[in-house]
């Protein structure tokens, strides 16, 4: 019987750490679609690496409350499009055309492929964004907001490789050709 209580309860911490993920999970999932749509990665490949909180935090926090609603409701907007080639055509003007938004897009890609980040400049902040940077932020200044945006990044994944000190591949691993996503080059 008091296996069954135990097994019980441990099914029922397991639902609230589910929960909580699911929670995360929406709380993040419009920065998420977006850096999909952005990197060309999966969402999948994207929570793979376990920095989705992480990166929508900080770039969160970095552009302030109001540049990420807008932020959000333009990337919402380009993703209700049904065809590829509308979304294409919606995130050239909402997106990629805003002096606003594609500074910021612009950095969460390098956020992705080389795990740093570079906070927007001071005149984005005064000319475009027409908010003043948060607290700890340094306007221009680049940094590896923790180590695993460097060992995660998808710069090394996508040219079949590791980051340099991580990911050990192995003894003459050097000698093998890469291997880019799930495709082997056979002899």
């Amino acid at each position: 019987m008091i296996h069954c209580l135990q097994l019980h309860l441990a099914i029922h911490d397991l639902q609230i750490q589910f929960d909580k993920g699911l929670h995360m999970h929406k709380e993040h999932s419009d920065f998420l679609k977006l850096s999909s749509e952005l990197t060309g990665y999966s969402t999948v490949d994207l929570e793979g690496t376990g920095l989705v909180k992480l990166f929508a935090d900080l770039v969160e926090n970095e552009i302030r409350p109001k540049v990420t609603e807008f932020l959000y409701d333009s990337a919402r907007y380009v993703f209700n499009h049904k065809t590829e080639e509308e979304r294409e055509l919606a995130m050239q003007i909402y997106i990629i055309a805003s002096p606003t938004l594609w500074p910021v897009c612009k950095a969460i890609i390098t956020l992705w492929y080389r795990g740093q980040w570079t906070s927007m400049p001071p005149v984005w902040f005064k000319y475009y964004a027409g908010v003043e940077p948060g607290a700890n932020i340094e306007p221009g200044k680049t940094y590896v907001p923790s180590a695993a945006a460097y060992t995660q990044q998808l710069g090394y994944r996508a040219a079949g490789a590791h980051p340099p000190g991580a990911h050990p591949t192995g003894f003459a691993s050097w000698g093998i050709d890469p291997v880019f996503g799930d495709f082997i080059n056979k002899k």
